[in-house]
């Protein structure tokens, strides 16, 4: 009667059913009490959720009358509403955080005298799963005996669960080793440099130099200068990620982010006025201090691990090293190359300035002054 990928599964499955059916015969076969089957698998950053729910139950989530007949083409038509109220009431956190869910598939099973939905519920979360917590809040407001029979696979590992008004939560905890913690760590710093625009934008200003140092100096120099700026952002903000990680260094998050916003503008102004770049490695240092103390937020949001913290913070300022690298290869090629043409490369140094500096306003008023 309930589909599932392996035999094990399967049984698993019908066991609990026959359970019910031999307890509970009003909560299994009964209107008014009714069952959703629900089988669930945890791996990596991700729990997908597979749900099995009769067409009698169907009619709040689809906005139609209780006494009216649902048919597959009702579902098909008000998917989206389906969808919507499945993920307000079936939610997952993992280690206190909210995991992102949304409707991978809808598809149809048939059952004596009417047919099963089929929704596939995926939720993403920030951290690989350690302590998940899977919510399950589905027509208890319609039914009290509402059940939801469940199995979850996790770990290498097959549970079973029954939620119940009573009892709406399952948590799936799993042990993971130094090497896990920095492995994900590592990814959560490419992944935040690779969306943190503000950090990316402050890194183009201090880059959009190099053209110009190219032509009117050595490669050497230009190089050099170069490696001598970013070695200076990164020392800076790996020292202020480790201490605010630790709570040894707090700021306020307005003060912070609007202080960051600024660092991009003062840049882009040095750009414009042409001003000599020797004298930024100081000023990156200390922009880059500050730009520590945002990628640290970051990390508070995300929680630090108990085991392996050095490790872990170690680990995402290497994952924010490798995204900068990755932005500086990208860029110096083009700049170098775009240095032979002195006025065009003026140019675009100028357009872009300018458009970085408007960025750095934009940002500035909405981070210290609430403005959208």
């Amino acid at each position: 009667m309930f589909p599932s990928r392996n035999n094990a599964l399967g049984v698993a499955l019908c066991c609990q059913f026959f359970f019910f059916l031999f307890f509970h015969p009003h909560t299994a076969l009964g209107h008014q009490s009714s069952v959703v089957f629900l089988r669930a698998s945890a791996e990596n950053r991700t729990l997908t959720a597979v749900l099995h729910i009769a067409d009698t139950d169907l009619y709040e989530a689809l906005g139609l009358p209780a006494k009216q007949k649902i048919t597959q083409a009702d579902v098909e038509r008000r998917h989206q509403a389906l969808s919507q109220y499945l993920l307000q009431r079936v939610s997952v956190k993992n280690l206190s955080l909210s995991c992102q869910g949304v409707t991978q598939k809808l598809a149809f099973e048939p059952r004596s005298a009417g047919f099963f939905a089929v929704a596939t519920l995926r939720f993403s979360c920030a951290r690989s799963l350690e302590h998940t917590e899977l919510f399950y809040n589905l027509f208890f407001d319609l039914d009290l005996l509402h059940q939801g029979v469940a199995v979850l696979e996790a770990g290498g590992q097959t549970q079973q669960h029954v939620f119940r008004n009573t009892q709406r939560s399952l948590v799936v905890s799993q042990t993971r080793g130094l090497w896990e913690y920095a492995i994900d760590y590592l990814r959560l710093g490419m992944e935040h440099i690779a969306t943190g625009y503000d950090h990316l934008a402050f890194l183009l200003a201090l880059t959009l130099v190099v053209g110009s140092l190219w032509r009117e100096h050595s490669h050497g120099y230009a190089l050099g200068h170069m490696l001598t700026v970013v070695t200076a952002f990164t020392l800076s903000h790996s020292l202020t990620i480790l201490l605010s990680a630790l709570d040894l260094v707090v700021l306020p998050s307005r003060f912070v982010e609007s202080t960051i916003a600024l660092s991009i503008g003062y840049v882009a102004l040095g750009n414009i006025r042409g001003e000599t770049p020797q004298r930024r490695v100081v000023l990156t240092f200390l922009f880059g201090l500050i730009h520590g103390l945002g990628f640290a937020s970051v990390l508070r949001e995300l929680g630090l691990p108990k085991r392996g913290l050095v490790l872990s913070l170690l680990s995402f300022n290497l994952g924010v090293e490798m995204g900068q690298i990755l932005l500086l290869g990208t860029l110096l090629p083009f700049l170098v190359w775009l240095s032979k043409w002195e006025r065009l490369s003026k140019l675009v140094v100028s357009a872009t300035s300018w458009m970085l500096l408007g960025l750095s306003l934009l940002f500035f008023l909405e981070r210290a002054f609430g403005m959208e």
